[in-house]
């Protein structure tokens, strides 16, 4: 069979891959580039390397392999993937059956595939002679593997790539050499020496969302010793319901800046409950400023108790999460700064949406914006400035959490908006991003609040659609903002949280 020049612009001689693996080696050295880079930072510095276009894709690949290469190495065998395609055996004479998981191979030596599986099983790898992604993300979320060496044609990796650098996952890409379905071949002695590939250097564990998650519940089922009736409401209300994403997000920050531990100091504990007083006080607030009813599937604290004992158990929890803070022993003048500072903009945001409220005003989205960022922003910031101070974070990581959080907030109000408007739960959007795009478009006349009134006209004004990429705007912008980190696991593991809370590409 004639085989087919591979079609992606991979040199055909050893000799001229080996020379540009060199140029991007050197490249990535001087620029100090830190994992994980996103695919627009990947595309730009490759283009960087290669003059010629016709090669942009495997420079590309090469780039994010030369990035990821120390981690790889560092990553014990048997918490590593290989991943094979099917391409690579005999069609006609292969004896392999398939199921599921992909390719049995039984090793018969019609193809290179089994020798490498022998290999790489012999060291310890999860080996799979398989196409496509979805075991692999299965293997990668169950935390069963904390790396990937994989081997497949250049248009395949490029469709896996936007899914690797969401995950934020350390992985080595080789292309096949010749491509095609049939009768592909590939570098045997590049793939060995992946395979091989072993640093000295101790491997720095990724921080563990589960385990971290797992700890930070066990924070919220103490005895509080409460000693009034205002105390048991105020810790009642801190224990019920919610995500409890911002004490998550606090420890996983801390967790990422010390080399994934989860053996916590109870100084993180207590900011983690502090975090989590003010959402709750906020939740208590909110409620009454929105004159909502049902909060985590019953009434509302104001619905139950009144309005008056309500809005002084808010307060206490206000209060609750400044002891918190003040109890802790490291740094309290920093932590209260930060605690502070984000508790002002928050009310601040806050405020300016009420204002507009009282005043029957529509709001631009610019306005809208800028609400968001004030209101929705400083609930993310504290939780991750406070796990950062608290790991003894320098203040050139602080601020780009700051900017950081600033568009993830942005970016996850507008998701909010969304979700709740496409779901039908969406009763008032006043101060929804939807009808500042709408009245951007054409100024209403009057405010019209519900949602029957506005959905032919947020269809006819392409309201959602706008919205959509208002938010992978942010949401590009928050990864963006990670560009000056140089800490990987941290960078990596705030690449992931954003494609978490946010959607990954559909």
């Amino acid at each position: 069979m004639k085989k087919v020049k591979n079609s992606f612009g991979i040199p055909a001689a050893r000799l001229e891959r080996d020379a540009l693996a060199l140029s991007v080696r050197e490249y990535a050295a001087t620029h100090k580039l830190v994992p994980p880079l996103s695919m627009e930072e990947l595309r730009d510095h490759a283009a960087g390397i290669v003059p010629n276009t016709g090669m942009l894709d495997y420079a590309m690949v090469l780039l994010n392999n030369e990035i990821w290469y120390e981690t790889v190495a560092s990553v014990p065998y048997e918490r590593r993937l290989l991943l094979l395609p099917q391409c690579l055996r005999d069609f006609k004479n292969c004896p392999a059956q398939l199921d599921e998981f992909g390719l049995l191979c039984e090793e018969c030596g019609r193809c290179d595939i089994g020798g490498l599986q022998s290999l790489a099983e012999e060291l310890g790898y999860v080996v799979l002679v398989a196409e496509g992604s979805t075991v692999v993300s299965k293997l990668l979320e169950g935390g069963k593997v904390d790396a990937v060496i994989g081997v497949s044609c250049l248009s395949a990796l490029e469709k896996s790539f936007p899914h690797m650098a969401e995950g934020a996952i350390p992985g080595l890409a080789i292309p096949l050499t010749v491509d095609g379905c049939i009768g592909t071949e590939m570098d045997t002695d590049h793939v060995r020496a992946a395979i091989q590939l072993k640093s000295s250097n101790d491997w720095k564990n990724q921080m563990d969302p589960n385990a971290v998650r797992e700890q930070v519940e066990t924070w919220f089922s103490n005895d509080w010793n409460c000693k009034t009736r205002t105390e048991e409401m105020a810790y009642d209300w801190l224990v019920r319901g919610g995500k409890r994403w911002r004490p998550f997000l606090l420890a996983s920050t801390y967790s990422a800046l010390k080399n994934g531990t989860t053996d916590f100091p109870d100084d993180v504990r207590k900011l983690a409950i502090a975090v989590e007083c003010f959402h709750k006080a906020s939740l208590v607030h909110d409620d009454i400023e929105d004159d909502d009813d049902v909060r985590y599937g019953g009434p509302t604290m104001h619905v139950q108790h009144g309005l008056a004992v309500a809005i002084n158990v808010g307060d206490l929890l206000v209060g609750e999460g400044y002891r918190w803070i003040a109890s802790a022993e490291l740094l309290v003048p920093e932590l209260m700064r930060v605690a502070a500072g984000n508790h002002r903009t928050l009310c601040v945001g806050q405020g300016e949406e009420l204002y507009g409220l009282a005043a029957d005003q529509v709001f631009s989205t610019n306005q809208i914006i800028e609400i968001f960022r004030r209101k929705t922003a400083p609930a993310f910031g504290v939780s991750l400035l406070l796990g950062a101070v608290a790991a003894g974070a320098a203040d050139e990581v602080l601020d780009v959490l700051q900017r950081f959080s600033e568009s993830l907030g942005v970016a996850y109000q507008i998701k909010d908006d969304l979700e709740e408007y496409i779901s039908g739960e969406a009763e008032d959007l006043r101060a929804s991003i939807l009808l500042a795009i709408a009245n951007d478009q054409k100024p209403l006349e009057r405010l019209r609040s519900t949602t029957p009134n506005l959905r032919h006209l947020f269809d006819e004004l392409m309201v959602v659609e706008k919205a959509s990429q208002l938010l992978e705007h942010y949401k590009n912008d928050a990864v963006r903002s990670l560009n000056a980190l140089n800490d990987a696991s941290l960078k990596s593991w705030l690449n992931r949280i954003t494609f978490k809370m946010l959607g990954g590409t559909p």
